[in-house]
């Protein structure tokens, strides 16, 4: 028999990928007019938020495999939407960086997207959310298999244990 322990961490599962799946579900209905998929949006997003980078950088960001991301950014760029050129040190490396068009279409795309999604997270107070938020990057973390002393981990924890008791 499992311990009411094991239990619980299944039954946290069990929420997790239920939510997930609802979540998502909600977001390829945000996205669904702007005709970009949610991997070309957390791309866009992620280059809006952080600036031009690398591919290998951004496939990293983004938690793709780099044939996926491959895909996305050549979609990207057809679109207009991205710029990408040789590093000058290392021709090897290629920089990824919006356009203009790029830029707006993120800007404005996101803030439709926020205000669509920000109702299914009313039903928590900021506490609650920012508690949500440490706990699944905590959760995160560990199922990636990176070390808590990782100075993004060390970042998120003090950033979000600052509004937590």
């Amino acid at each position: 028999m499992k311990s009411t322990d094991e239990r619980s961490n299944l039954k946290t599962l069990t929420i997790l990928f239920k939510t997930y799946q609802a979540v998502l579900k909600k977001v390829k209905e945000s996205l669904k007019s702007s005709e970009l998929t949610i991997n070309e949006f957390t791309a866009l997003e992620a280059l809006n938020t952080l600036g031009p980078l690398t591919t290998s950088d951004l496939t990293n960001r983004v938690l793709l495999p780099n044939s996926s991301m491959t895909y996305v950014l050549d979609r990207l760029h057809s679109k207009g939407l991205i710029n990408r050129t040789k590093d000058p040190i290392d021709s090897r490396v290629q920089r990824v960086a919006l356009t203009v068009t790029g830029k707006d279409t993120i800007t404005n795309l996101y803030q439709q997207h926020e205000s669509f999604m920000r109702p299914y997270f009313e039903v928590l107070e900021e506490e609650e959310e920012q508690q949500l938020q440490y706990l699944l990057k905590k959760v995160g973390y560990k199922a990636a298999d990176k070390d808590t002393t990782d100075e993004a981990q060390k970042e998120v924890t003090k950033k979000l244990s600052k509004n937590m008791i």
